[in-house]
This record gives C-alpha cells, sequence and structure tokens, in this order.
C-alpha cells in the first residue's frame, strides 16, 4: 500500500512539473488558434495570404481576418469551395479595402460553393460590387457591412451585398451604404431572408429581384432614393413570386436618385417607401412607413417604363397585398425626379391632387390584382395609365378592396 501510494504521488509531481513547463515555456499568453482556424493579419504580404487561403480553404475551416485595415488591389475570390467560413473581428474592426483596387470587377466573389458563412467584417470602396456570390447554396452574411467613402456617388459600385443565382440566402444584422444600384440585392434567388438590416445612403436600401419565396422583415431602410424594392425585369433566368415585406421601418427615403445613366433603378422616384414593379404574389404588412414624400407605396407596371418589352416577359403585376401598415406622410416632394416619371406629377398637377401615400400606375390584368387593406385616411391615386389620355385617373380605393389568402413565412436552416 505504501509503494502504490508513493507512486501516485510521484505521478502527480511528474504531471505538475510538465503542467508548469507547458505554461511558462512562452511569454506569448494569447490562445493558440484551433487547427480549422487559418488566421490572416493585416500586413504587407496579407491580400496575398488572404487569396491563397480562398484557394487552399478546405471543409470546415474558417479564415479568420484579425482586427485591422487590410489592402487589396484585385478581386478576393472563392470558387468551388464548401462549408467555408470568412471571419472578421467586428464590422467596425475589420476592414478589407478595395480603394486602391486596379483589377476585377468585384471586391469579393464567392461562385459555385456551398455553405459559405460571412461574419463580422466590412468591405469598403471596392471598384464594382462589393460582395457578389453567384450560383451558391446556403450563404449566410452576417454582420457584415459594404460601404463606400464618402458622399454617395454614380461612381460607386452597384450593389453592395450581392447573391445572384443562389438558394437559401440568409442576411442578418448587416449595413449597406453607398451603392449606386442596391445595397442590399438578391437576384434570381430562391428561399431568402433578409433581416435586422439597416441599408442608407444607397438607390435602392434594399431590393428583391426576380427571386421566389423571400421574406424581408425587421430592417431599417433610411435616406436611400427608395427604401424597399420588389421588381421583376426582362431577360433574366427566373421571374419573381412569393414575397413578404413586413415589420421593417423605412423612413426619409428622399435623397435624389444618383445611379448612373440607362439603370433601371435610375427610374425610381425620390421619396418612395416601398416600391413594387411587376412582380407576382407580394404582402407587404405591419411596415412603419415615415416621410418618404413621394409615394409611401408605389405599385407599377414595367410597361410603364418600356411599353415594348421582350417577348415572353409578363409585366403585369399581380397578388399585390397591402395592409395593416402604419403610414405618415409630412414632407415635401424632392423636385429632382427622374424623367421617365416626370408624367405622373404632371397628372397630379392637373387634377391638383398632391403626392399620395399609395400611388399606382393602375395598368394590371385586373384591379383585384393590387389588394389594400389600410387605414380608410390613406390616400390614394390610380394614374390609369391605360387610357392614354389621362382621363381617368382616380382617387377611389374601393376596387382594390379585397383580401387575398397570406403567404407563408420563410424558414430554413442557414449555415
Amino acid at each position: 500500500m505504501t509503494k502504490l501510494l508513493t507512486k501516485t504521488y510521484q505521478l502527480t509531481a511528474v504531471c505538475l512539473i510538465l503542467l508548469l513547463v507547458t505554461s511558462c515555456g512562452s511569454d506569448d499568453d494569447s490562445p493558440i488558434a484551433p487547427s480549422n482556424e487559418i488566421k490572416i493579419s493585416a500586413g504587407s504580404g496579407a491580400a496575398d495570404e488572404a487569396q491563397a487561403a480562398f484557394i487552399e480553404v478546405k471543409p470546415n475551416e474558417i479564415i479568420v481576418f484579425d482586427a485591422g485595415e487590410f489592402t487589396f488591389t484585385n478581386t478576393l475570390s472563392m470558387d468551388g469551395k464548401q462549408e467555408v467560413i470568412i471571419r472578421g473581428a467586428g464590422r467596425d474592426k475589420t476592414f478589407l479595402d478595395f480603394s486602391s483596387q486596379t483589377s476585377g470587377g468585384e471586391g469579393v466573389l464567392v461562385a459555385n460553393s456551398t455553405k459559405i458563412r460571412f461574419e463580422d467584417l466590412t468591405i469598403r470602396d471596392s471598384k464594382g460590387d462589393a460582395l457578389k456570390t453567384r450560383d451558391c447554396e446556403y450563404i449566410s452574411f452576417v454582420n457584415v457591412g459594404t460601404v463606400w467613402s464618402g458622399e454617395p456617388s454614380e461612381s460607386n459600385g452597384a450593389y453592395g451585398l450581392y447573391p445572384v443565382l443562389c438558394k437559401y440566402v440568409y442576411i442578418d444584422n448587416c449595413y449597406a451604404y453607398g451603392a449606386s444600384d442596391a445595397g442590399i440585392y438578391v437576384g434570381q434567388s430562391d428561399q431568402v431572408i433578409v433581416k435586422n438590416s439597416l441599408a442608407e445612403g444607397n438607390v435602392a436600401g434594399i431590393e428583391i429581384e426576380n427571386t421566389t419565396n423571400a421574406d424581408v422583415y425587421d430592417n431599417i431602410a433610411t435616406d436611400n432614393t427608395g427604401g424597399i424594392l420588389v421588381f421583376d425585369l426582362p431577360g433574366l433566368s427566373q421571374t419573381g413570386l412569393n414575397t413578404r415585406v413586413f415589420n421593417n421601418n423605412s423612413y426619409e427615403n428622399n435623397r435624389t436618385n444618383f445611379a448612373p445613366a440607362g439603370n433601371i433603378v435610375g427610374n425610381v422616384p425620390a421619396g418612395v417607401g416601398i416600391m413594387v414593379l411587376s412582380t407576382k404574389n407580394v404582402e407587404i404588412f405591419e411596415n412603419t412607413l415615415t416621410n418618404n414624400n413621394y409615394a409611401t407605396l408605389l405599385v407599377m407596371n414595367y410597361l410603364a417604363l418600356n411599353p415594348e418589352p421582350p417577348a415572353g416577359f409578363n409585366p403585369f403585376p399581380s397578388g399585390v397585398n397591402i395592409h395593416d401598415n402604419d403610414i405618415t406622410m409630412t414632407g415635401t416632394v424632392n423636385p429632382d425626379q427622374p424623367d421617365s416619371i416626370s408624367d405622373i406629377g404632371f397628372l397630379l398637377g392637373q387634377y391638383g391632387l398632391d403626392q399620395p401615400e399609395i400611388l399606382t400606375d393602375g395598368i394590371f390584368i385586373s384591379q383585384g390584382d393590387l389588394c389594400i387593406q389600410e387605414n380608410p385616411a390613406t390616400t390614394f391615386v390610380n394614374m390609369m395609365l391605360t387610357d392614354p389620355t389621362g382621363g381617368s385617373l382616380t382617387t377611389d380605393i374601393s376596387a382594390h378592396d379585397c383580401t387575398p389568402t397570406s403567404l407563408p413565412a420563410i424558414s430554413f436552416d442557414a449555415y
């Protein structure tokens, strides 16, 4: 028994000595990175290290950018990867800076990948789109910023967050500023959630385009030309269907449109809270919409912009359901408006009407394709542009007194 105790004490002493040697063998008290982390620190070689990591990363690895500024002159690209996290130290701590970019159409580009997650970093001053993902599934953006420095300009990149041709897109707690098209854009995608994000100082704050099954909620859109857009455009891979826009705060979106000439968003009036163009099955409800002074809600047909759309494109919006929103509109209209909508302002003036809270061009197959259940005091104008003389303009909202079935919620397990 005594020998057994002695051996036990000896073994314990050896373990203590080894523990002390291990803990005292280095002056560096920083934690050791897990084996699945690829750590990149700011410095002269960081851009090359980052691109190498984007090429060589394996499934279940994490590319970690430390706090600091990382300068890039080329697009940072990834292709054909799966189960990868790209992580910074915080949206206000890690900056991928492309102000010196000399080549590439995007700041960051990810293509043909599955289960990719960006989190806790900001992409700044890219030559083109800030963060584009193409042909991906289970793509997530969490606490990610995209910004262009200074006053917003048409020379800025078109899109901030830009998932296109993707499935299972998850955007949460993100920030977008200064995009010359849309700050947060989702195009030609399916199964989409955009929530808890802030878009300001863009042409379009948040845009859902030719996308199916999208939920946009608990976001803030302010100081854009248009706050939240749901569009269908011709010549793309799919048409839009089933979008819910709810519980958002879209206010004071009156910024003069600064989109480059020829861009479709160049037609968005300065002063729109939420705009629907030609898409199908859109439910807009329980939003707070304040002082968007051209039209709080605008519903249009692509024919109003182009009377001869490409063959095969259905420009008629349908299944648009607007209800239970909190609407306030007390300011004055920005006089600097796109030429393409000048006739609308002219006709309103001819009828002695102020800008209404809900405005539509009236180009529907059936007036019941737009249903409205709002406060009876809500102001409304139907331009009835199917009448080329404008003689049928009406403020009668009763033709839109209908209540379609609500759309289902979007739910999936984000990566």
